[in-house]
């Protein structure tokens, strides 16, 4: 069995081939190039095209049994009957419509009700905002389908337009309890009748059309999968299906996320409440991560290389200001858009490796905010299973562990979303997910340094002062 996974993802393009004859997982990835200035309202069709060459060029001339498609959650485009972008597609860092979240935060109500049905705050980096803003503008919201990268996709390579609920139900227009598009949030949120691609179980799958054959040099009929996304994959690729294996991803942005039994709604609307590919996932995320951590390493230590930073990080109890992520707005758990990051107690003798050290503890203490938001609504898990850039840097690996003050499992694989999409497409042949070369056992533990607890709790106090001192007004 030959599977292409091909992936467009916040940043990069990727494309995974994976043969179980082989037991080899092989991997491109290369970061997208855009005409426009703003990668997080890129046109559809340049990242579908950079995605399908990179797939096209991993192949080289073999054919595959399936591709699977994967894109992020909180993507969202107006696209055409034929096939055209009317707008482009508006990615979950486009900050846009804060404006909207703050118009509509005003009516606790109408926040609580929105959260209720659809397991998404009333926040700038969903579709659902998005589509808001549009109207709002002057876009006929009406005139085009509702879709995202991984929908326009499918939609190029198989002539249908269709999505998942796992994809859906990160736009804030799927009800979540009975997984089909919200027939009250549209017109609640004044954007008339929207069409919307239909909703499709996560294994189903399409022949490639014979246009589409070439942009990635395989025969038509080739059965191309419905797309999913990055999250949900996610726990598919660390075999974290059943309650109780929580999963911690640190890539562009950070999430922990566990399966749920049912549908679970924070009182204090400190999570959210999304679809995996076979049922409900609790989770939280930050929008600061490697993202935010790239920013201190370009500007404080002039883009510096990792591998050239990493022996020079200070380990133990450092002297380091208290920096709060928030470049991009906060997400969990205060899910305030006009929160902004920085670094509070500066002193002099804090030089650029100080400032890298905060930066890495403000992301982690961010995302321990909602680790402790999700076991109390969740229940304390059972395994945590880190994934993502951060298993490139020993020290991170390391301060995560202490910060969470857990067991951490690390990831076998790397691009855990597509080697997901992967075991996905494995299930939908009625084969094992566990196929050759697609292991889920961790390759190590990192296990807390318990020297380490009383000063990374003092930090973390500093960090949740700091939090509430800069909370600005909504």
């Amino acid at each position: 069995m030959r599977i292409l996974a091909l992936e467009s993802s916040t940043t990069s393009a990727k494309a995974v081939l994976y043969d179980s004859d082989a037991a080899t997982v092989e991997t491109s990835s290369q970061r997208f190039d855009f005409s426009q200035d703003d990668p997080a309202a890129r046109d559809a069709d340049e990242a579908a095209a950079q995605v399908f060459e990179l797939g096209r060029q991993r192949l080289e001339g073999g054919t595959v049994d399936l591709v699977t498609l994967c894109s992020t959650w909180h993507g969202v485009t107006l696209q055409s009957r034929d096939g055209r972008s009317l707008t482009p597609v508006y990615l979950w860092p486009y900050l846009g419509a804060e404006g909207v979240e703050a118009e509509l935060r005003k009516d606790a109500d109408f926040v609580r009700w929105f959260y209720g049905r659809t397991g998404c705050m009333v926040s700038a980096i969903y579709p659902a905002l998005k589509l808001k803003m549009m109207v709002e503008q002057g876009v006929d919201t009406s005139a085009g389908i509702v879709m995202d990268d991984g929908c326009v996709m499918f939609q190029r390579l198989t002539g249908q337009f269709a999505t998942t609920a796992s994809l859906a139900s990160g736009s804030g227009l799927l009800n979540t309890h009975n997984v089909a598009w919200d027939d009250e949030v549209p017109g609640a949120m004044g954007l008339g009748k929207l069409q919307m691609p239909q909703i499709v179980p996560s294994r189903t799958t399409a022949p490639l059309t014979k246009e589409a054959a070439q942009w990635l040099g395989l025969p038509a009929g080739t059965p191309i999968m419905a797309p999913g996304p990055d999250g949900g994959f996610n726990q598919v690729g660390d075999g974290a299906t059943k309650p109780g294996i929580m999963t911690f991803s640190m890539g562009t942005s950070g999430a922990l996320r566990v399966v749920a039994s049912a549908p679970k709604i924070s009182q204090r609307m400190s999570t959210w409440c999304y679809r995996s590919p076979d049922g409900w996932l609790s989770g939280a995320a930050t929008n600061g991560c490697t993202n935010t951590v790239d920013w201190v390493r370009d500007t404080v230590l002039g883009g510096a290389d990792f591998k050239a930073i990493e022996p020079q990080l200070r380990i133990g109890a450092v002297d380091v200001p208290t920096f709060l992520p928030f470049h991009f707005g906060e997400r969990c758990p205060g899910w305030n858009a006009h929160r902004r990051g920085g670094f509070v107690g500066l002193e002099p003798q804090h030089d650029g490796l100080a400032l890298y050290q905060a930066v890495a503890q403000g992301v982690l203490f961010n995302l321990r905010q909602c680790f402790i938001e999700l076991v109390e609504l969740n229940g304390q898990p059972d395994r945590i299973r880190l994934s993502g850039g951060v298993l490139s840097s020993p020290f991170w690996t390391q301060m995560a562990a202490d910060i969470m003050g857990a067991d951490l499992d690390l990831s076998a694989q790397a691009n855990q979303s597509s080697v997901g999409a992967i075991r996905l497409g494995l299930t939908a042949f009625g084969m094992d997910e566990e196929g050759p070369g697609l292991s889920s056992a961790p390759v190590g533990v990192a296990h807390p340094n318990p020297d380490l607890a009383d000063y990374y709790n003092e930090r973390y106090e500093a960090y949740l002062a700091a939090y509430q001192q800069t909370n600005p007004s909504e």
